[in-house]
């Protein structure tokens, strides 16, 4: 059996619950403030079957502005609207409230129900239907039917229940497979029963028996019966209206506005990536940083607004932002909002979900054209592959990229098979990598591999745990992943905890050791007037390469200072002359190039790097062409 979820929208006593009753024969006034006042305060609900082949679910909502917060609580999940007008007063304010409402949830499929048609004579009727058309021409509801109809004589109810079933036949059902969630819209206990919650469930299953969380309130309790349309059942499924009795769980213990899902397959965001359209209306510009109220499912919270590469959003613009929360929000990329005034006076605006786990972003960067680009028009597999990109080195566990996508185990499965063929993904125990970060990241260890033999010629190897903190953070599985795809090339092998470049044998470790002595001792002799690197090479019988990576090693060492080019000098030397240009100084004050090529007997060629690397160091300071003690 098919089964659909129809919402009601329109103004104050325009008779949307009269019209469910003579629907259903169902009185959706329950409370008693309801009967006495005349309105609708709460959601009521409803159903209806069509024969054997279609259940429908009706939601009806409040149309008094005070209670649009419900309003927009019971619009989503629904997959119809049913628009109530009046025939003797026809398109009202909050008739064109909840328009915009369903409008910016993504509502596109209704029909409109003139009621109260025996009030009216016929001329008057044909006003309203022209009213009506004229209100809705150029929105998704333009093309729907309008039946006019009596709820107290039931005149029409039968057309306008085909109606119902011809469009019905065109919705799609929910599937199962999504990521199981039921926003709570209501709370209460029964006698032998306990604690009753009730909401409309927009995606997954759930059974009798289950574990379940209730978010964000971090809860875990078992349901113990369930309902779909007040009727016990074995399970609920998306799309139905269904009541949940939760094992030990009190009344006061959860409220309105949580969700209850499985545990640990759902996010808490503090911020998330979204859409924003303001609507068209008579209001100034709204501001970047701008604290808003959201309404999203059953939950209310305010929400800072940062508006993504401009400073304002016009009335009519539709944007790419980010909502920064007060208190984390439970959220799928997909879901609608909708956004009113900080006083929650009017409905200003609404948008679409894209991401429910973004970094803070540089307002004005032109990378944010291509995250919008794949977030709004990306297939499936290209968010896939933004989200585990986005994970960085440290990748993404699975279940959390199921969650970023809204997918269950199955789903996103078969997402990535499809990555993993075109070596877009890595899986790596639990956590997805991206090739390229995956790629760079063995690029990294085996560099510093490398880098570290150059620099240690004569130690056996790294350890592998200093090797894994010099590299970018990331889990222990990955990184071991990367070292045994090196060992298994060949390149890299380990001796216990140790790990070095594969083919580094003890005999060449000892001629290492033989020419970094050799050429300590060549710089010793020739002391300030040492020859360039391809003479000390060849009286060495090294190639030059070979003899620069050995003095490069020593000056990280401290052995050797490097001086301006080509320039090596024993840390002697130089220690040497640090004292008795300091000597000279104390006595002298000043120092002039000659006096120093006097002192040490050298050619201008070394007296005046030797001179700028005093000053680099900050042991002395030019002073014209002399030099004083600096400080």
């Amino acid at each position: 059996m098919k089964k659909i979820v129809i919402g009601t929208a329109g103004h104050i006593d325009h008779g949307k619950t009269s019209l469910i009753k003579a629907l259903t024969g169902i009185d959706c006034d329950r409370l008693k403030e309801e009967k006495e006042r005349g309105i609708t305060i709460e959601l009521g609900f409803a159903h209806y079957r069509f024969g054997d082949d279609l259940l429908m679910g009706i939601v009806d909502v409040p149309g008094h502005e005070k209670f649009v917060r419900h309003m927009v609580a019971g619009a989503w999940g629904i997959d119809m609207v049913l628009l109530v007008v009046a025939a003797d007063e026809g398109v009202m304010p909050q008739t064109k409230e909840h328009i915009d409402i369903c409008e910016l949830l993504g509502l596109d499929r209704g029909i409109v129900a003139i009621t109260k048609k025996d009030l009216v004579d016929e001329d008057m009727l044909e006003l309203v239907r022209e009213d009506i058309k004229d209100f809705l021409k150029g929105r998704p509801l333009e093309r729907v039917p309008i039946i006019p109809v009596s709820s107290t004589t039931g005149e029409n109810i039968d057309a306008l229940k085909d109606a119902i079933i011809e469009i019905a036949n065109e919705v799609n059902e929910k599937s199962k497979d999504g990521i199981f969630r039921l926003p709570i819209d209501r709370v209460f206990t029964l006698k032998g029963l306990g604690t009753i919650v009730t909401g409309t469930c927009i995606s997954g299953h759930i059974s009798v028996g289950d574990e379940i969380e209730i978010y964000p309130l971090n809860k875990y309790t078992k349901v113990r019966n369930i309902q779909t349309y007040h009727e016990d059942a074995g399970e609920a499924m998306a799309g139905e209206r269904v009541a949940l009795n939760l094992q030990g769980i009190e009344k006061n213990d959860i409220e309105r506005g949580t969700i209850i899902g499985r545990p640990d397959t759902l996010l808490l965001s503090n911020r998330i990536d979204a859409t924003f359209k303001y609507l068209k209306l008579p209001y100034k510009p709204i501001k970047s940083d701008t604290v808003l109220r959201f309404h999203i499912a059953t939950a209310q919270e305010e929400a800072r607004l940062v508006i993504l590469k401009k400073d304002i959003i016009e009335p009519g613009e539709e944007l790419f932002t980010q909502f920064v929360f007060k208190k984390p929000v439970v959220v799928l990329p997909g879901d609608r909002f909708i956004i009113r005034g900080s006083y929650a006076i009017q409905t200003i605006g609404g948008g679409n979900i894209l991401d429910i786990m973004p970094p803070r972003h540089k307002r004005k960067a032109q990378v944010l054209d291509s995250q919008y680009a794949i977030l709004t028009e990306g297939s499936i597999s290209d968010k896939a592959e933004y989200h585990v990109l986005k994970g960085g080195y440290a990748g993404i566990p699975s279940k959390t990229l199921s969650i970023l996508l809204g997918r269950n185990e199955t789903g996103i499965n078969r997402i990535l098979d499809d990555l993993k063929q075109k070596g877009k993904v890595k899986s790596v125990g639990k956590t997805l990598i991206h090739m390229d970060r995956f790629n760079a990241y063995k690029d990294m260890l085996k560099s510093y591999v490398e880098d570290f033999q150059i620099k240690n010629p004569l130690k056996v190897g790294l350890s592998k745990e200093e090797l894994r903190t010099r590299l970018p953070k990331v889990e222990p599985v990955i990184f071991q992943t990367a070292l045994d795809q090196f060992i298994h090339q060949g390149l890299i092998e380990t001796d216990k905890d140790k790990v070095r470049l594969k083919g580094v044998s003890q005999s060449s470790v000892e001629d290492i050791s033989a020419i970094r002595e050799a050429f300590l001792i060549k710089l010793l002799k020739y002391g300030l007037t040492p020859p360039g690197l391809k003479e000390l090479a060849s009286e060495l019988e090294q190639q030059e390469k070979h003899i620069k990576d050995i003095a490069e090693r020593l000056i990280y060492e401290g052995k050797v200072v490097k001086i301006k080019g080509d320039m090596y000098f024993h840390k002697d030397i130089i220690e040497n002359v640090k004292q008795h240009v300091t000597d000279f100084l104390k006595k002298n004050k000043e120092m002039s190039p000659s006096d120093f090529k006097t002192i040490f007997d050298i050619s201008r060629k070394y007296t005046i790097p030797i001179l700028e690397y005093l000053d680099e160091i900050k042991l002395t300071i030019r002073s014209g062409d002399k030099r004083v003690l600096r400080g």
